[in-house]
């Protein structure tokens, strides 16, 4: 059974209408943002390993091409660009296009790209964790949050309400692509904005069990940009 990685990069903001999104922009050692969010895992645990843009921004910037360099430079095989022709509404939508633009089978593990994290990887229903008060700096409503139970089994999954000391970290991982499409299409048409944490809420209501598994080494990129735009704005 396969296992592939999809790591979603096509959010549409105003501000990229003139801007190149920063999770293409390069850290300090000349390595794209979003590819250094995936460098904590072990990828030769992944038959694919796919990147999800707007096909707008990989023309107004090349990003194909810089990628290949990138990908090429770190040794990275089986690595994919995937193009949406349009902007999606959210998350879930960009992982459920891939998959069903590139024909996957198998599980998944979606990371997003603004953050970086390691750990080991299991190929069974998770939700990577991390516990907030460990954080010097913390944007605490761009973030989902989870509870766990004694027995080491997520109870509960919400968005921007902190139940629990624990939030999702930016790694989910579905056993059955099958299972993710199916939660995905009942819900989308219900009129707000799917998030991922609604598909596993929604699985965990059926009775379907999901595992936290715990990261190391975490740094959030867009959190680190939040507090350098609050300090400019108040100096």
């Amino acid at each position: 059974m396969n296992f592939n990685l999809i790591v979603p990069i096509a959010a549409d903001k105003p501000e990229y209408e003139h801007t190149m999104p920063y999770l293409f922009n390069f850290d300090e050692t000349g390595i794209l943002l979003c590819i250094r969010s995936i460098m904590g895992l072990d990828l030769s645990k992944f038959d694919g390993i796919y990147f999800a843009l707007l096909a707008k921004h990989n023309r107004a910037y090349l990003l194909e091409e810089l990628f290949r360099i990138q990908f090429r430079r770190l040794g990275l095989e089986r690595v994919k660009v995937v193009e949406l022709e349009r902007p999606t509404s959210c998350q879930a939508e960009t992982v459920y296009q891939t998959v069903k633009k590139c024909g996957l089978q198998g599980s998944i593990f979606i990371k997003d790209a603004d953050n970086y994290f390691e750990s080991e990887i299991v190929r069974q229903n998770s939700v990577s964790i991390y516990p907030l008060e460990t954080l010097s700096m913390v944007n605490p409503q761009n973030k989902s949050y989870v509870a766990v139970d004694d027995m080491y089994y997520l109870t509960n999954i919400i968005e921007k309400k902190i139940i629990s000391h624990y939030f999702n970290a930016g790694g989910v991982c579905f056993e059955a692509i099958d299972d993710f499409c199916r939660y995905y299409e009942s819900l989308i048409g219900r009129g707000r904005h799917l998030y991922i944490s609604h598909i596993i809420y929604a699985m965990l209501l059926d009775k379907i069990s999901f595992r936290p598994f715990a990261v190391d080494a975490f740094a959030d990129w867009g959190d680190i940009i939040s507090y350098k735009r609050h300090l400019n704005i108040n100096r």
